[in-house]
C-alpha cells in the first residue's frame, strides 16, 4: 500500500495519489534510510567513516556502535517513533547517535547546540520529546540546563550525554553500548517494522522568526535526497568531505549522509574556528568542501594556497562565492541553495562559467516543480522576470508540524510552497539556471523606489575590504527608509566608508541610490534560534542607534 500504515498526530503526510504517482514513476521507492544504512554500513568495513582532529571511526565502528545503541536505547524504554532532542556539536558522537535514531526508528528533534531555553522549552514540548541527547562542553552546563528542561516538559523521561565525561547519574552513550551484545543487537534492530512513508526527522525552518517552525522529513523522500545528491555530485568511495557547518541542519544532513551510501568519509571538527578548519584543510586534503565568504577573505589573507595543497579537491561548495572561491583556492567553486521545506538546487563544475558565476544552478531532482510567479499572486512569469518562487516536488513538504494557521497562509491553491524567495530563470547556452534574487521582504523602500538588499549585498562582497556584509532598512524623515549596510571587515583590512563603498558598487553597475547610506562596523552578526543571520534583530540595532544618537 502506497503511503503511511499509522499517521502521527500534527503531521500532514503527502496525499496518496501524488505518492502514488511519484512510485509509479520510479522517484520514491518503499525503503527506509534505515534500511539502506543497515545493508550499506558493513560494506566498507575497515575503511574510514569518519576523521577529523578528534579521532576516526571506521564503518564496522560506526555499524557496530550506532546498532548497539539504538538497541541501548530500545532498552532504556524509548519506542519507534519517540521525539529525540539533539543539543550535540559536529562530532563522531553526534554521527554514531543520528544514525543510532534512524536504527532504532526514533525521531530527531534537530536543534542546536546553541539552542537554549527559550527554543529546547518550546520545540522539546511542540514536538513532545521523550529524550534529550546533550554533550558536555566547558561554556555551558548542559546537564544542569537538560535537568530544568526535564523538570518543566512533561514528556522528556530521558537525558543521554552523548558526547563528553557527564555526570554518573545521567546514562552515557558508551554505557549504553557496551551494556548490548553485538548480535542480539542487530536482532533487536532488525525486527522493527520499518515504515518508508514515516517522519524521519523533524527539521527545523530557517527563515528570520524568533522560534523556528518544525518541518516532517519524511524516510523515503530523505533517501531520494541523499541518493539525488550522491548522483549529482558523483560521490564516490574515495571522497572525503567537509562540511564545516551544522550538520543538524537540513543541509547538513543532506551533504554528510550521502557519504555514508557510497563508502566516502566525512570530515567532522568540534570548532569552527578558521585556523582549526585550515589544519584539517592542510592535514586531511578533503576532495570536497564548503566555505563561506569571510572564510575566503581569511585564507587569501593567509594565501592559503602556500600552506595547503588542494590537488585532490573537486570542488568547494558556497551558498554565493563560487567566483571568489576559484579566485582564492584556484579550484571549481559550485553555488548550493535550498530550503528545509522543500528544494535543493546545485551549480555544476561542468556548467558553463556565466551559470556557475551568477545563479544558484539547477534542481537536485528533474521532478522538482520550480515556478516563478508575480508575488502575491500565482501568475507566472515569463523567463528572465523576478518574481517569487514557488515549489511543488517529491521531497517539498506539505506543512509545518501541528501549525495549521501558519500552513493555510503557506501554499497556494495547487498546493505550491510560497517560499518567500525572489528567482528569475536565465537562459544560459540553451539550458534554464535559476539566479536567486533576494527575498520578498528583504528590500529597503527609499522614497518609493525598491532596493533589493542580496542584490547590493553580493556586488559588495567582491570589495577587498569587506568580508560579510549585511543590508537593512532603516527609518529615515525624508525617504521613510534608507539603507544601512552591517559590514564585517575583511581580516587585516578596514572596512569602506560610504563614500568609497558607493563608488566600487557604482563601478559594479549598481545605481546610485541602492548604495548603503550608512556603515556599521560589526565583528559579527546577530543570529536567529536556528543559527542563521537575523535581519530583524540589525534591524532593531539601528534603531536603537540612531535614538541613541538623537538625545546626544
Amino acid at each position: 500500500m502506497v503511503g503511511v500504515s499509522k499517521k502521527m498526530p500534527g503531521v500532514i503526510y503527502p496525499p496518496e495519489d501524488i505518492l502514488k504517482q511519484y512510485v509509479d514513476e520510479g522517484i520514491l521507492d518503499e525503503r527506509t534510510v534505515a534500511e539502506v544504512l543497515i545493508e550499506t554500513l558493513p560494506k566498507f568495513g575497515d575503511k574510514l567513516a569518519i576523521t577529523g582532529p578528534e579521532g576516526d571511526k571506521t564503518y564496522a565502528e560506526l555499524d557496530d556502535e550506532s546498532t548497539r545503541f539504538a538497541a541501548g536505547l530500545l532498552e532504556m524504554g524509548l519506542n519507534p517513533l519517540d521525539r529525540v532532542v539533539f543539543q550535540v556539536v559536529n562530532s563522531k558522537e553526534l554521527l554514531v547517535a543520528l544514525v543510532a535514531c534512524f536504527k532504532a526508528d526514533l525521531i530527531p528533534v534537530c536543534t542546536l547546540a546553541a539552542h537554549r531555553h527559550k527554543e529546547i522549552s518550546y520545540l522539546a514540548n511542540h514536538a513532545g520529546a521523550k529524550a534529550h541527547f546533550i554533550g558536555i562542553e566547558e561554556k555551558f552546563d548542559f546537564p544542569a540546563f537538560a535537568t530544568q528542561m526535564q523538570e518543566e516538559i512533561s514528556s522528556l523521561e530521558h537525558i543521554v550525554v552523548v558526547r563528553g565525561e557527564g555526570p554518573s547519574s545521567l546514562p552515557h552513550m558508551d554505557q549504553l553500548i557496551a551494556a548490548q551484545d553485538s548480535g542480539q543487537a542487530r536482532e533487536t534492530v532488525s525486527k522493527l517494522d520499518r515504515d518508508p512513508y514515516q517522519v524521519a526527522a523533524f527539521q527545523l525552518s530557517g527563515g528570520t522568526t524568533s522560534i523556528p517552525k518544525i518541518i516532517p522529513r519524511f524516510s523515503n523522500e530523505y533517501l531520494l535526497n541523499f541518493e539525488a545528491l550522491s548522483k549529482k555530485l558523483d560521490y564516490c568511495e574515495d571522497d572525503s568531505f567537509l562540511f564545516p557547518f551544522q550538520i543538524m541542519h537540513n543541509a547538513g544532513m543532506i551533504m554528510v549522509m550521502p557519504a555514508f551510501l557510497c563508502g566516502a568519509t566525512n570530515i567532522v571538527a568540534a570548532s569552527m574556528d578558521p585556523m582549526t578548519i585550515f589544519g584539517i584543510l592542510r592535514e586531511n586534503k578533503p576532495t570536497a568542501f564548503g566555505v563561506i565568504p569571510a572564510a575566503l577573505s581569511r585564507m587569501k589573507e593567509l594565501n592559503i594556497r602556500s600552506m595547503v595543497d588542494f590537488s585532490r579537491t573537486r570542488f568547494v561548495f558556497s551558498p554565493n562565492a563560487a567566483r571568489q572561491t576559484e579566485e582564492v583556492l584556484g579550484v571549481p567553486g559550485i553555488h548550493i541553495f535550498g530550503m528545509t521545506e522543500g528544494v535543493v538546487t546545485f551549480g555544476e563544475v561542468t556548467d558553463p562559467e556565466k551559470a556557475r558565476y551568477e545563479t544558484i544552478g539547477t534542481p537536485l531532482c528533474e521532478t522538482d516543480e520550480m515556478v516563478i510567479v508575480r508575488p502575491g499572486t500565482e501568475e507566472e512569469l515569463p523567463k528572465g522576470e523576478v518574481g517569487e518562487l514557488i515549489i511543488r516536488g517529491p521531497y517539498t513538504f506539505h506543512g509545518y508540524y501541528d501549525a495549521e494557521d501558519r500552513n493555510k497562509e503557506t501554499f497556494t491553491s495547487k498546493g505550491y510552497y510560497r517560499s518567500g524567495d525572489l528567482m528569475s530563470v536565465r537562459v544560459i547556452e540553451g539550458k534554464d539556471y535559476y539566479a536567486f534574487e533576494g527575498r520578498l521582504k528583504d528590500v529597503v523602500s527609499r522614497g518609493g523606489e525598491k532596493i533589493n538588499c542580496e542584490e547590493v549585498e553580493l556586488a559588495a562582497r567582491k570589495h577587498p575590504g569587506i568580508g560579510d556584509i549585511a543590508i537593512v532598512a532603516m527609518p529615515d524623515p525624508d525617504y521613510e527608509e534608507r539603507a544601512c549596510a552591517f559590514v564585517i571587515p575583511a581580516s587585516g583590512a578596514d572596512a569602506p566608508d560610504v563614500k568609497g563603498l558607493m563608488e566600487f558598487l557604482v563601478s559594479e553597475g549598481l545605481a546610485k541610490f541602492k548604495c548603503p547610506e550608512r556603515i556599521e562596523v560589526v565583528q559579527d552578526f546577530p543570529q536567529t534560534d536556528s543559527g542563521k543571520l537575523s535581519k530583524p534583530k540589525l534591524k532593531v540595532m539601528i534603531v536603537d542607534i540612531l535614538a541613541r544618537e538623537r538625545v546626544a
